[in-house]
């Protein structure tokens, strides 16, 4: 209970630190299990703790007709991914709002470690239940079965679980970081973000079509809608307004998870469902229910639209068609990253940081670039998660320059300079609001061009409590002006923040002292300073540490991309010959009315 209140006070009261959404998702986890294993039946087995353990799956398999290991697999590791999510979410409003957390163990944290290790204990159930049920799979060692599918989940729970004690281990070598794309926390994310691909397998290496009954289908639409969530995962940085990596990410990436995630839907599940499920996603996210328990400590919002690349991939399939998959991929990938780009440029005129015409013509020429190359992946996925036997596998190669591209249209903009920028800063004092001492900023750059094509040109506040930004509006040759007050008082770390090209670099306005980490007070006075690297004042926290542990641990993030990339490989290259010539069908799943078929 000392723990608890400790975190709550910690995080300045705000409903961040709520057990509420965690007590309350165990509840009814627990509740769920055991209704299933009282329920349940044991199956034909004589062992009475085998027995006992089948009673959950194969409840599960009279209830939905799916087989009980799959059901229990797809289940456990989804419910787990909806949990890290939403601890997930929950932290990096933290970090954002409320700066670093002093307690490891705070309710976030707690959210993502449980969900991160029920993604991991899906694939063992997995593997457990199919060696209790004799599943026949061609991946076996004496009673244990292991299906192809369980391996994703294995490699994607196991290096996500790893993830929360390296990361602890970063933050004692490092300090403590509030970055969100640090090597260790993607670790985390990422593990989590594929999960709904892994799950998707899943369904299809029981040999379960979407057609095969309403519970299938919905097994299905959640499995696809999880993979759409997922991938859109990591793009958390830019949905909460403090991105310290490349603006050119954040169409990069939307692109990439458009152009897998619907594709894949349209391919899988037919017509309009890509439109339906990215129509429902982004209801939820606007509606905040994933961002529950949240108190506008930092706040968010619905990074993509994704409705108008859907509405592209099913023009795209009404116009060429599905049958020749590398066709229908490739114009598929050219939609989203033209015609979907220019949908999500709209909607992201009103984002933290929005999209300007100084992203030209890189975000285009990326985006879709990588869009291609991921639908290509996309399209050999379905193949697998939808059975089908007949349609024409795309060539091993193509796929591979199809991966290789997409790895380095994101390695490109990765890294981050300084310009040769200087800034004559005048603080203006205008009184006092909720956050405290308030200013408005006027700024005199050297060279006077400096801002003209900038991506981003902002004052920026964060970690008292909230997050505040203010546009600099020109009112003079090199003179600029913030468009409201920041605050600069308290615990406010206040930035002068200039995004151009492939330079990200800032000025400080004013950062509070800091004991803890031996850092004087920046006040908030006039200053001429010339612009720094960004992460000299983002990541104040950190400190230099051993060159060894870093290499090691990157080297551990690429190791895990390497195991996740031939898990998929594998899973995918076994099962839709297998499975397919198992239960047969039509290239495509034909859905019964009411329900749209594909063409």
């Amino acid at each position: 209970m000392t723990a608890l209140l400790y975190a709550h006070v910690q995080a300045g009261g705000s409903a961040l630190a709520s057990w509420t959404p965690l007590v309350g998702m165990l509840i009814g986890f627990a509740v769920v299990i055991t209704a299933l294993v009282a329920f349940g039946r044991s199956g034909d087995t004589e062992h009475p703790l085998a027995a006992f353990v089948l009673r959950a799956p194969m409840a599960l398999e009279r209830l939905t007709g799916v087989p009980g290991w799959a059901a229990a697999t797809v289940g456990l590791s989804l419910f787990g991914l909806l949990m890290a999510g939403q601890g997930f979410y929950s932290d990096v409003a933290w970090h954002v709002g409320l700066g670093r957390d002093k307690n490891l163990f705070t309710a976030p944290h707690t959210s993502i470690v449980i969900g991160l290790g029920l993604i991991f204990g899906a694939a063992l159930a997995g593997i457990g239940f199919a060696s209790l049920q004799r599943v026949d799979t061609r991946l076996r060692w004496r009673a244990v079965r292991v299906p192809w599918s369980t391996l994703p989940l294995l490699a994607l729970g196991g290096a996500a679980v790893s993830g929360f004690p390296l990361d602890e281990l970063w933050h004692r070598a490092f300090g403590i970081d509030v970055t969100m794309w640090s090597p260790t926390h993607m670790l985390m994310i990422l593990g989590a973000s594929f999960s709904g691909l892994a799950s998707w397998l899943v369904l299809a290496d029981a040999g379960v079509r979407p057609n095969r009954s309403g519970w299938a289908l919905g097994f299905h639409v959640l499995a696809a809608w999880l993979t759409l969530q997922g991938l859109a995962a990591p793009l958390g940085e830019f949905s909460f307004g403090v991105p310290q990596f490349q603006q050119i990410f954040h169409p990069l990436l939307l692109s990439v998870a458009a152009a897998f995630a619907l594709v894949a839907i349209r391919l899988v599940l037919g017509r309009w469902w890509a439109v339906g499920i990215a129509a429902v996603n982004f209801v939820i996210v606007q509606l905040g229910l994933l961002n529950a328990g949240q108190d506008g400590a930092a706040p968010t919002r619905a990074v993509g639209l994704f409705v108008v690349s859907a509405l592209v991939v099913e023009a795209v399939a009404f116009l060429f068609g599905t049958e020749r998959r590398t066709r229908f991929a490739v114009a598929a990938g050219v939609g989203v990253g033209t015609v979907g780009l220019a949908g999500e440029w709209l909607w992201n005129q009103h984002a933290y940081q929005p999209w300007r015409t100084a992203l030209l013509p890189d975000a285009v020429i990326l985006s879709t670039i990588a869009a291609v190359g991921t639908a290509l992946l996309a399209a050999s996925f379905a193949r697998a998660a939808g059975l089908q036997r007949t349609a024409r596998p795309i060539p091993g190669r193509l796929l591979g320059a199809a991966a290789a591209v997409v790895v380095i249209c994101i390695v490109l903009p990765l890294p981050r300079h300084t310009g040769d920028v200087r800034a004559d800063v005048r603080v203006d004092r205008v009184g006092r609001s909720p956050d405290g001492e308030e200013v408005n900023l006027t700024v005199t750059l050297d060279p006077p061009t400096a801002a003209d094509h900038a991506r981003w040109f902002q004052a920026s506040a964060w970690q008292g409590g909230g997050l505040r930004l203010a546009d600099f509006k020109k009112v003079g040759p090199g003179r600029y002006a913030t468009a409201h007050p920041v605050p600069v008082e308290g615990g406010w770390k206040t930035l002068i923040r200039l995004h151009r090209g492939g330079e990200m670099m800032t000025v400080p306005v004013f950062l509070p002292a800091d004991a803890q980490i031996h850092k004087p007070e920046i006040p908030a006075v006039d200053r001429v300073a010339p612009f720094e690297r960004e992460t000299k004042y983002l990541l104040r926290e950190t400190h230099s540490g051993a060159v060894g542990f870093i290499y090691l641990v990157y080297g551990l993030l690429l190791l895990a991309l390497a195991a996740w990339a031939t898990a998929f490989a594998v899973a995918v290259s076994r099962i839709a010959p297998e499975r397919a010539r198992v239960v047969g069908g039509p290239t495509e799943s034909r859905l019964t009315a009411p329900t749209p078929t594909p063409a």
